[in-house]
C-alpha cells in the first residue's frame, strides 16, 4: 500500500498495515535489526504525518478524522490534546483560505503537532 493511501486509513487500519510492512518486535529481531525496523516506523510515522496534513488540505479528510487518526490514549484530564490538535488542523485550513503557501502551512503544522 502506498503511504498517501495510507495516511487516508483508520488509526486501526494504519497501525495494522505498518505492523505488517515493519514489524518490530523484541522477541524476533536482534538488537540491530530491531533498531533499523524502529527507524523505518519512525520514517513512516512521520511521512504519514506530513501527508494526513495534505489530504486534509486537499479535502480528502476532515479535521475529525486526522484527529481520529492521531490521537493517542493519555490519562491527562487537564490537557485536552485534541482540542489543541482540532485547533492547529482549524488554523491551518484558514491559513489556506487566506491563500498562504501550502508547503508552509503543511511545515507549520506538523511542526506544531510535533511540540504536541
Amino acid at each position: 500500500m502506498k503511504l498517501e493511501e495510507l495516511a487516508l486509513c483508520t488509526r486501526e487500519e494504519f497501525e495494522q498495515e505498518l505492523n505488517r510492512m515493519c514489524p518490530c518486535s523484541l522477541d524476533d529481531l536482534n538488537p540491530g535489526e530491531y533498531d533499523a525496523a524502529f527507524a523505518e516506523r519512525v520514517r513512516i510515522r512521520e511521512s504519514i504525518k506530513w501527508l494526513r496534513i495534505e489530504a486534509l488540505l486537499d479535502g480528502k479528510l476532515t479535521v475529525d478524522q486526522v484527529v481520529d487518526q492521531e490521537h493517542e490514549e493519555d490519562n491527562d484530564e487537564d490537557l485536552d490534546l485534541d482540542g489543541i490538535h482540532r485547533g492547529l488542523l482549524e488554523r491551518a485550513l484558514e491559513k489556506l483560505k487566506e491563500g498562504k503557501d501550502r508547503s508552509e502551512i503543511i511545515e507549520e503544522t506538523v511542526d506544531a503537532l510535533e511540540l504536541l
